[in-house]
C-alpha cells in the first residue's frame, strides 16, 4: 500500500472512529438508563472523552507523520486501549464486548499485513490479560456490570481462548489481505498493460498515413483516423454517422456490390477520383474488408484508403512515355520509307504542271496533290525531329533576347491575326540560362503558335520568364485566352496525334515535351474548357547540358524514358 493510500485509509478510520464511539456511547447510555438508572455513568463519559481526545491527537499528528507505518501503529494501539477500557466497563474478562479487539487486528492485517496483524493480536491480548492481573491500571473505568467470580482456571481458559482466537483471526485476515494485495497488484498491472496496449493500438492507427474508416453493417461511419481526416480534409464530426456511399460518392446500392465481393473474397479493392472539401481532386485507392468481433460475428466494414494522385500521375506519364517510345521507333522507320517516294511524286506533279499547263479541274487536282504532299512532308519532318534530333549543344543564352527575336517573327507569321495581342513580362536586365538555343526556339515556336491557333477570333498571348526565389530554376509561362481544354484533352495533350487543330500533325506538343525532358526540365498544363490555357515550364538555372549522360549517342527514345514528370 502506498503512502498516499495510507493517508486516505487513516483519515477514513478517524472519521469511522468518531461515529463508532458515538454510536456505542448512545447505545450504552440508553441501555443503562433503561435498565439500571440508579448507577452512575462516570466511566462511560470518561471513556468517551478519552476516545474523542485520541481522535484530536491523531488529527494533530497527521500534519507531521501522516501516512507512515508508525502513525498507523499509534492509532491502532490507541484503539486497542480504548477497547480495553470499554471491555473493563462492560464486565472485564467476561465482557461480551471483547470481540471488538478483532477490529484493530483486522485493520492492522490490512494496512500492515501479516506482521502488523500478528503484532496487533499480541498487543490486544496483552491488554486483555492486563484486566486480570493489573487491576489498578483500569480502576478509573469501574465496571457497570456485575462481574462473576472467575476461578483461576477459568481466567487461564479465557486468556488462552482469546489468544488463539486473536492469533487465528490475525493469520486469516493477514492471509486474505495479502491475497487481496497481490491480486490488486496483478489487476493493476493487467490494467496498465491493457491501457498500454490500447494506447499503442490508438497510436498505430492514428500514426499511419493511410486513411482508415470503420462502419456498421448498414454502412454508417463510426470512426475515422487522423490519416483519413488529412486525406479527405474532413473532421471526425463531419463524417461520423454519414453513409460511406455518400462520403466517397459511390452511388446508392454500391455497398451491396461490396458485400457480394466480400462473400467471395476476403478483400475488395477499387479506385476512384474524389473531390475533397477544399475542392482538390485526388485519386484514391480503397480496400474494403469485413470487421469482426472476438467471437467472429460481423460488426461492419473496414475501409482503408490512400491518396494515389502522384502515383496515378506517374503511371499516366509512364504510359505516355511507352507510347512515345513506340512512336519514335515507328517514326524512324517510316520517315525514310515515305520521304523518297513523296519527293518523287511531288517532283513529277510539278514537272507535269509546268509542262502541260493544265487548266480547270486538272489544275485544281494538281494543286491539291502538291499541297497535301507539302503537308505530308511537314509531318515527316516532325517525325524526324521527334525521333532523331540533332546533337544537344548547350550554351549561355539570354532568354529575354531569344524570346524578343522570336516574337518579331511570330508577328509576321500566318498564325498571327489582326485580333491577336502579345504581352511580355520578364526582367529588364535579361535572364541568362544555359540551354540549347535551337531547341528553345522550337519550344517557343510550337507553344506560341498553338496558343495563337487556340484563339481564332483574337485574344492576348502572355509570355513571361523569371528566376524563381531559390535561384535554382527558371520559370517560363505561355498563357492564352483561347478555347481551353477539357480533362481528356489535358491528359492527352502531350500524346502524339492528339492535336485539337484540323491542320496540325499532333506532334508539336510531343516534341516540346521531349525537348523539355532533354533540358532536365518539367512542363505543366493548366486549362479548362472556354477558360484559356497556361503552359508552365521549369528549367534548371545551371547548365542542363553538363548534367546529361556522357553517352551522347543515347537515342531520344531512351532520353525520353529517363526524363522527369510533366
Amino acid at each position: 500500500m502506498t503512502r498516499g493510500e495510507n493517508v486516505r485509509e487513516l483519515r477514513l478510520l478517524m472519521a469511522l472512529r468518531v461515529v463508532t464511539v458515538t454510536t456505542l456511547l448512545v447505545c450504552a447510555f440508553g441501555i443503562e438508563v433503561t435498565f439500571r438508572p440508579s448507577e452512575g455513568l462516570y466511566s462511560l463519559f470518561l471513556l468517551t472523552a478519552v476516545a474523542y481526545g485520541t481522535v484530536l491527537l491523531y488529527a494533530v499528528l497527521d500534519r507531521w507523520i501522516k501516512g507512515t507505518r508508525s502513525f498507523t501503529l499509534i492509532q491502532l494501539v490507541g484503539d486497542a486501549l480504548v477497547i480495553t477500557a470499554f471491555v473493563q466497563i462492560t464486565g472485564g474478562l467476561d465482557s461480551p464486548m471483547s470481540f471488538l479487539y478483532l477490529m484493530p487486528i483486522s485493520v492492522g492485517s490490512m494496512m500492515l499485513y501479516r506482521h502488523g496483524g500478528l503484532a496487533m493480536a499480541g498487543i490486544c491480548w496483552a491488554l486483555y490479560a492486563s484486566l486480570a492481573y493489573v487491576d489498578g491500571l483500569w480502576a478509573p473505568f469501574g465496571g457497570l456490570a456485575q462481574r462473576p467470580n472467575v476461578e483461576p482456571g477459568g481466567t487461564v481458559y479465557l486468556l488462552l481462548a482469546h489468544l488463539v482466537a486473536m492469533l487465528a483471526f490475525a493469520l486469516l485476515s493477514s492471509y486474505l489481505s495479502e491475497r487481496v494485495r497481490v491480486q490488486g497488484k496483478e489487476l493493476a498491472e493487467k490494467q496498465r498493460a491493457v491501457a498500454r496496449l490500447k494506447a499503442l493500438n490508438e497510436n498505430i492507427i492514428e500514426s499511419i498515413n493511410s486513411g482508415l474508416i470503420t462502419t456498421n453493417l448498414g454502412g454508417e461511419i463510426n470512426f475515422m483516423n487522423r490519416g483519413g481526416t488529412e486525406i479527405l480534409r474532413l473532421t471526425h464530426q463531419e463524417v461520423e454517422g454519414r453513409p460511406i456511399e455518400q462520403l466517397f460518392g459511390l452511388g446508392k446500392g454500391y455497398l451491396s456490390v461490396i458485400r457480394r465481393h466480400l462473400l467471395e473474397e476476403r478483400r475488395f479493392r477499387f479506385e476512384r477520383y474524389h473531390t475533397t472539401s477544399a475542392d482538390d481532386k485526388i485519386f484514391l485507392g480503397i480496400a474494403v474488408s469485413n470487421l469482426y468481433d472476438k467471437a467472429g460475428q460481423p460488426l461492419g466494414y473496414i475501409f482503408i484508403f490512400q491518396d494515389l494522385t502522384e502515383i496515378n500521375a506517374l503511371e499516366q506519364e509512364m504510359r505516355l512515355k511507352e507510347r512515345m517510345v513506340a512512336l519514335g521507333e515507328m517514326a524512324a522507320g517510316m520517315a525514310h520509307e515515305l520521304r523518297n517516294p513523296l519527293a518523287a511524286i511531288s517532283g513529277s506533279v510539278q514537272y507535269l504542271k509546268g509542262d502541260l499547263n493544265p487548266a480547270g479541274e486538272t489544275l485544281e487536282l494538281m494543286d491539291i496533290i502538291l499541297r497535301e504532299s507539302q503537308r505530308l512532308d511537314q509531318a515527316i519532318k516532325d517525325f524526324l525531329t521527334f525521333a532523331r534530333p540533332g546533337r544537344f549543344s548547350s550554351q549561355v543564352v539570354d532568354l529575354v533576347k531569344l524570346f524578343e527575336d522570336n516574337i518579331k517573327l511570330l508577328r509576321r507569321s500566318a498564325e498571327f491575326r489582326p485580333g491577336h495581342r502579345i504581352e511580355t513580362r520578364y526582367p529588364e536586365e535579361g535572364l541568362s540560362c544555359e540551354v540549347d538555343a535551337n531547341r528553345m526556339k522550337q519550344i517557343f515556336w510550337n507553344l506560341a503558335t498553338n496558343a495563337l491557333k487556340a484563339m481564332p477570333d483574337g485574344g492576348t498571348l502572355s509570355i513571361s520568364a523569371r528566376l524563381l526565389e531559390d535561384s535554382c530554376q527558371v520559370e517560363l509561362r505561355f498563357t492564352d485566352e483561347g478555347q481551353g481544354m477539357d480533362e481528356h484533352q489535358r491528359e492527352t495533350y502531350f500524346q502524339p496525334f492528339s492535336s485539337s487543330f484540323a491542320e496540325g500533325t499532333g506532334l508539336g506538343a510531343a516534341i516540346v515535351y521531349r525537348l523539355i525532358q532533354e533540358h532536365r526540365g518539367k512542363i505543366f498544363v493548366e486549362s479548362a474548357a472556354d477558360s484559356g490555357t497556361t503552359v508552365r515550364i521549369l528549367l534548371p538555372h545551371e547548365a542542363a547540358g553538363t548534367r546529361r549522360s556522357p553517352a551522347e549517342a543515347q537515342s531520344p527514345v531512351e532520353a525520353l524514358a529517363a526524363g522527369g514528370s510533366r
